[in-house]
C-alpha cells in the first residue's frame, strides 16, 4: 500500500475518547486529511519480539493441506500452544498466509521481503497474537515462529471482553495490535489513519483465511481495549489491540494459490485496456457481506474511475449497491485527478486502466460510536482494500492500494456528497511484468508456486 507523505518527527497520539466524536473530528482536520510531507530518511520501527520467551517454530514451507515437514517434523505437544501436530500445521499456514514473509522481490537493484498484504508505505506496523486452549502466542513472520507467551487458556478472558461476548465461545482468537510509533517518524500524525487502514486490511485477510479454513469468522472492532491489552501484556503508551478476529477450530486453508499470487503492482501497469467484466467482478467479490461484530450507520460507497475499461466510457462511475452496476456519475474525469499534480499517484494513474475508490460517512457514526467510530470506519475501508487486491489478483490484474489521494479534489472528482469523503483508492491494471521478478518463498506439491515475471 503506498502512503502519502507526513509532517516529519511528530509522535502525536490520537486524544482520549470524546463523546460524539469530537476529537476525532479535529484528529481528522488537522491530520487525516491533508496530505503531510515525508520525512524520506526517516524509517520504521522494527516488528515486535519478546526476548526470553520460549519460541515454538512452525513447520516450513507451510503445506496446503498442510502435512508434516520432513526437514523440519511438527514439534511435540509439550511444546504447548497447538499440541495436535495437524492444529499446528493448520495454524501455521494461516500465519503464513496472513502476516508471514512469503516471497523475495527484486526491485531497483534491492531485494525486499514480500508479505501477503500491503502495509502504508511498507512500514507494517501490525502485530498478531494468536490465542488458542493451549496458551498466547505472538507471531514472528521473518522467523515463521510463535513466541510462547502464556500456557494459561486466556480464550475466555479475552472474549468477555468483546462486546457482545460471542454467543459462540470461539476455539481460536487471532489479535492484531498496532504499534503506535511504527510509522510516525515518517509520516507524522497522518500515521495512526495509515494504521487504522492496515488493521483492516490484516483483518480482512484473516477473515478470508479462516473462511477458506470451515472457521466461521468474526471481526470484532467493540471491545474493552484496555482490558485486551493487559491480558496481552502490552505497554499501553505504544501498542494497542485494533481488532479481534473470533473463529471456529480452522482446518486447512483452502485457496492459497490466489494469496500469494497477491502483489502491490511496483513495477507499474501495462498501458492496455481490461474488460468490463473484470472490473465488475472484482467490484463484486469486494462488496460481498463483511462478518463484523456491528452495523455500519452507513455503509461504504465503491466508485470506478474509468481510463482503459472496454465497454465503460472514460469518467467516474458509482457502483450501485442494490444492482451491481456502474452508473455513470461525471465524464471526462480521470483517476489522475485524485492525486497531487506530479506525485507518484498520479503518475502511476496514467498507465493505470481504472481506478477503484472507497468512500465513506464519518459523521452517519459518531453519534453512534463516538471517536471510535473513526478508527472503524478506516477498518472498513481497510477490508474492501484487501478484497479488491485479491480480487484482482484472481482476475489476474495487478493492484496497488493506495492512500495518497487528495482528498478534497477526489471527492470533487467523484461528485460525492457532502457526508461522505475519500478514505482509499486502488489502482488496477495489467501488470508491467519486466524488472520486477519474484521469488515465492512458500508452496507446496498441492499448491504450484504463482507465475513469475
Amino acid at each position: 500500500m503506498t502512503a502519502p507523505a507526513p509532517a516529519a518527527g511528530s509522535g502525536t497520539r490520537p486524544p482520549s475518547d470524546e463523546t460524539g466524536g469530537a476529537a476525532a473530528r479535529r484528529y481528522h482536520a488537522r491530520y487525516g486529511s491533508v496530505l503531510p510531507a515525508i520525512d524520506p530518511a526517516a524509517g520504521s520501527t522494527p516488528p515486535k519480539h519478546h526476548p526470553g520467551a520460549r519460541v515454538l517454530p512452525l513447520p516450513y514451507p507451510p503445506a496446503f493441506p498442510p502435512a508434516p515437514s520432513a526437514d523440519r517434523p511438527s514439534p511435540s505437544p509439550d511444546h504447548g500452544l497447538a499440541p495436535d501436530p495437524q492444529d499446528l500445521g493448520h495454524l501455521g499456514a494461516l500465519l503464513a498466509l496472513l502476516n508471514g514473509v512469503t516471497r523475495a522481490d527484486w526491485t531497483d537493484g534491492r531485494v525486499r521481503a514480500g508479505r501477503p498484504v500491503p502495509s502504508g508505505g511498507g512500514a507494517y506496523p501490525g502485530e498478531v497474537y494468536v490465542a488458542t486452549a493451549s496458551g498466547l502466542g505472538h507471531y514472528l513472520p521473518a522467523a515463521h515462529a510463535l513466541e510462547l507467551l502464556s500456557e494459561a487458556d486466556l480464550r475466555a478472558d479475552l472474549a468477555g471482553a468483546l462486546s457482545p461476548p460471542p454467543a459462540v465461545p470461539p476455539e481460536v482468537l487471532l489479535l492484531i495490535s498496532s504499534r503506535l510509533g511504527a510509522n510516525l517518524a515518517r509520516y507524522g500524525p497522518f500515521g495512526h489513519r495509515l494504521q487504522a487502514l492496515d488493521t483492516g486490511v490484516l483483518a480482512g485477510q484473516a477473515l478470508t483465511l479462516l473462511e477458506s479454513a470451515g472457521a466461521a469468522p468474526t471481526a470484532h472492532a467493540l471491545f474493552a481495549q484496555e482490558r485486551v491489552g493487559r491480558l496481552l501484556g502490552l505497554d499501553a503508551e505504544t501498542e494497542h489491540v485494533h481488532a479481534v478476529v473470533t473463529a471456529g477450530r480452522p482446518g486447512p486453508v483452502a485457496s492459497a494459490t490466489a494469496l500469494l499470487n497477491r502483489r502491490t503492482a511496483r513495477a507499474g501497469y501495462e498501458p492496455v485496456p481490461v474488460p468490463l467484466a473484470l472490473v465488475l467482478g472484482v467490484l463484486d467479490r469486494a462488496a460481498r457481506p463483511v462478518a463484523l461484530d456491528h452495523t455500519a450507520p452507513a455503509d461504504c460507497d465503491l466508485y470506478v474511475v474509468a481510463h482503459r475499461v472496454t465497454g465503460l466510457a472514460p469518467g467516474c462511475h458509482r457502483r450501485d449497491p442494490r444492482t451491481g452496476r456502474l452508473v455513470p456519475v461525471a465524464d471526462g474525469v480521470s483517476a489522475r485527478e485524485l492525486f497531487p499534480a506530479g506525485g507518484p499517484g498520479e503518475l502511476a494513474a496514467f498507465e493505470a486502466a481504472c481506478a477503484v475508490v472507497v468512500t465513506g460517512n464519518y459523521e452517519a457514526g459518531y453519534p453512534v460510536y463516538g471517536d471510535r467510530w473513526y478508527r472503524m470506519l478506516n477498518l472498513r475501508a481497510g477490508v474492501l482494500g484487501q478484497r479488491i487486491g485479491l480480487a484482482a489478483a484472481r482476475a489476474g490484474l495487478g493492484a496497488g492500494l493506495r492512500c495518497d489521494t487528495d482528498t478534497g479534489a477526489a471527492d470533487a472528482a467523484l461528485r460525492t456528497p457532502p457526508d461522505r469523503t475519500t478514505l482509499l483508492a486502488a489502482l488496477l491494471g495489467p501488470e508491467r511484468r519486466a524488472g520486477a521478478p519474484s521469488h515465492h518463498l512458500l508452496f507446496s506439491p498441492g499448491v504450484p508456486p504463482p507465475p513469475t515475471g
